[in-house]
C-alpha cells in the first residue's frame, strides 16, 4: 500500500491546486484564508502525530470505531478567547474568517474545508500558569495541514492565510517545503522505547481529598448545591521522557469505542480517550451522550454480570444520572424540534469500568453552529454539578488545583458549522518525564468517602496504564 510519505505525487498535485487559487484571488484589503483539500493515500494517524515531533503545534483525533481520524499539524490560523463569553468569541471569529475564505476540492470529503481543531479550559481562568500556561481559556486552530480519514479514503486539507500584501506564490512556495519536510520525517519509522518505570504521588492527598468529600455532602444536605463533580489531580514521574506516541497508540488500541485525542502545545501535550461524547451535530441533526454512575468491571462474566445490575439499580448512581439527563434535555429542548431520551439508562461498558449511560438524539428547529450546543451544554452536571453556577464556585472552593483543559470541551468543526466535542475526561498532561492526570467522581447526598476514592483510582487507570504499559 502506498503511504504518505512514499506519494511523490502528492506535493505536485497540491502545488498545482494552490497556485491555482492563489492566482485566481482578487485583491483584498484584509486576510485571506485559502484552504485546499486532496485526496491522498491513508496513513496510521497516531504515527503521523508522532512523526511531527517537530512541529510546535499538533492535534490528533481517533474514532476507531466510526473509522474516522483527523491529524493536525501546524498552524495557519490560531485564534484564542478568554473570559465567560469566549465560546461567542470563537464563533465570532471563525465566521468572520470562513467568510471570505479561498476554497478548492475536496470532493467526497465527509467535512466541509476549512476545518478547525478546538480546545476549552473547564473554566475561564484570570491568570492561567504553571502546567496549563500554553492552553487558554478557549482556542481554534486551523492546521497548515490536516490529514483526515474517514472509512477507507483519506484526504490532505492545506490552509494558507495571506495578508493584504503578501505574495501568494512565496507563501505557495514554503507551504510546500514544509509538507516536503513533513513526508520525509514521516518515512522515518520511530524507535520502539520499552515502557519506562513510574512514581505516583497519590496516596498524600487521599484523607484531604475524602475530608472534601464529606465537605460538600454536608453542604449538599443543607441545600447549597444538589451535585457536584470533585476531581483530584495526582502526579506521577517517569525515569525517561514520555514518549506521547506510544501513550496514545495503547489508549486507542484498548479503547478502540472512545475518542481518543491530543492536543500538542510547546513541550507538553494534553491527550486522553473518552467514552463522553458532549454533541455531535450534522446539519441539523444533533447527538449527545448522558455518563454518570460508575462501577468497576468484574472478573468474571457472572461477576461483571452482578455488577452491572447492582448498577442499574443503585439508588445514589441512579440520581446522579438523572440529573446528567434533565439538565441536558433542559438545555437542547428550547432549540429542537424534537428530542428522543431514553426513559432508562443502559450499561456502557469499557475494559475496567462501566457506566450508566443514555444516548440522545434530536433535531434542531433552525440552523446553528456546533459550538452554540457547546455553549448550551458546557459544563454538564456530569462534571460539574447542579446547580451549574453555584457548583463551579465551590469546585473552585474544594479544588486546590487548575484543572486547565481536563473535563473541557475538545473538538472539531468544519465551514458549515458541523463538528463535535466530547469531555475531556480519562486525560492527563505529559511534559517531559512529568504528568498530570485528572479524575473526578459526582458527589451527592449519600455519596461515601471511601467509595468516592475508591472510584476515582479506577477512573485513574487508563491514562496510568498507557504511560507505563502495567495494569494496577
Amino acid at each position: 500500500m502506498t503511504t504518505v510519505a512514499g506519494n511523490t505525487t502528492l506535493p505536485q498535485t497540491l502545488e498545482r491546486a494552490l497556485i491555482s487559487a492563489v492566482g485566481a484571488m482578487s485583491p483584498a484589503t484584509t486576510e485571506r484564508l485559502v484552504c485546499i483539500t486532496v485526496p491522498t493515500p491513508s496513513a496510521d494517524p497516531v504515527a503521523m502525530f508522532e512523526a511531527a515531533v517537530a512541529v510546535g503545534s499538533r492535534a490528533l483525533w481517533d474514532q476507531p470505531a466510526e473509522q474516522f481520524s483527523l491529524v493536525a499539524l501546524g498552524v495557519a490560523k490560531e485564534v484564542t478567547a478568554y473570559g465567560e463569553d469566549r465560546v461567542q468569541q470563537l464563533t465570532t471569529a471563525w465566521r468572520q474568517l470562513t467568510a471570505a475564505a479561498v476554497i478548492r476540492g475536496g470532493e467526497g470529503c465527509p467535512l466541509a474545508a476549512p476545518i478547525a481543531l478546538s480546545g476549552m479550559a473547564f473554566q475561564p481562568a484570570d491568570d492561567r500558569i504553571g502546567a496549563w500556561q500554553s492552553y487558554p481559556d478557549a482556542l481554534f486552530t486551523v492546521p497548515q495541514f490536516l490529514f483526515i480519514t474517514w472509512r477507507e479514503s483519506s484526504w490532505l486539507a492545506t490552509s494558507i492565510v495571506l495578508g493584504p500584501s503578501e505574495d501568494g506564490h512565496t507563501a505557495v512556495r514554503s507551504t510546500l517545503d514544509d509538507l516536503s519536510a513533513l513526508l520525509m520525517r514521516a518515512d522515518r519509522p520511530m524507535p520502539d522505547q520499552p515502557p519506562p518505570a513510574m512514581t505516583v504521588a497519590e496516596e498524600e492527598d487521599s484523607t484531604q481529598w475524602m475530608q472534601a468529600v464529606t465537605a460538600i455532602e454536608r453542604k449538599i444536605r443543607s441545600g447549597a448545591v444538589e451535585k457536584l463533580v470533585l476531581a483530584r489531580e495526582v502526579r506521577a514521574h517517569a525515569d525517561v521522557p514520555l514518549a506521547w506516541g506510544n501513550v496514545l497508540r495503547r489508549l486507542r488500541d484498548r479503547y478502540s469505542a472512545c475518542t481518543t485525542f491530543a492536543f500538542a502545545r510547546d513541550d507538553s501535550c494534553f491527550l486522553g480517550t473518552t467514552p463522553e461524547r458532549l454533541v455531535r451535530l450534522n446539519g441539523r441533526a444533533l447527538r449527545a451522550n448522558c455518563l454518570a454512575g460508575s462501577a468497576r468491571r468484574g472478573d468474571t462474566d457472572d461477576e461483571d454480570r452482578t455488577l452491572g445490575n447492582a448498577l442499574l439499580h443503585d439508588e445514589k448512581e441512579q440520581h446522579e444520572h438523572a440529573l446528567v439527563v434533565s439538565a441536558l434535555r433542559d438545555a437542547l429542548q428550547p432549540c429542537c424540534a424534537d428530542l428522543n431520551i431514553p426513559d432508562q439508562p443502559s450499561l456502557l461498558a469499557m475494559p475496567n469500568v462501566q457506566h450508566l449511560h443514555t444516548p440522545v438524539e434530536g433535531t434542531l428547529r433552525d440552523d446553528a453552529h456546533v459550538l452554540d450546543l457547546v455553549a448550551r451544554l458546557h459544563p454538564t452536571p456530569a462534571v460539574g454539578g447542579v446547580p451549574q453556577h453555584a457548583a463551579c464556585s465551590l469546585i473552585q472552593a474544594y479544588e486546590p488545583f487548575d484543572r486547565g483543559w481536563y473535563a473541557g470541551p475538545v473538538g472539531w468543526f468544519d465551514s458549515q458549522g458541523d463538528g463535535e466535542f466530547v469531555v475531556a475526561i480519562r486525560s492527563a498532561l505529559l511534559q517531559g518525564r512529568g504528568a498530570l492526570l485528572y479524575a473526578g467522581c459526582g458527589i451527592v447526598d449519600g455519596s461515601d468517602p471511601e467509595r468516592e476514592y475508591s472510584e476515582s483510582r479506577l477512573k485513574l487507570e487508563p491514562m496510568l496504564w498507557a504511560m507505563n504499559g502495567r495494569d494496577g
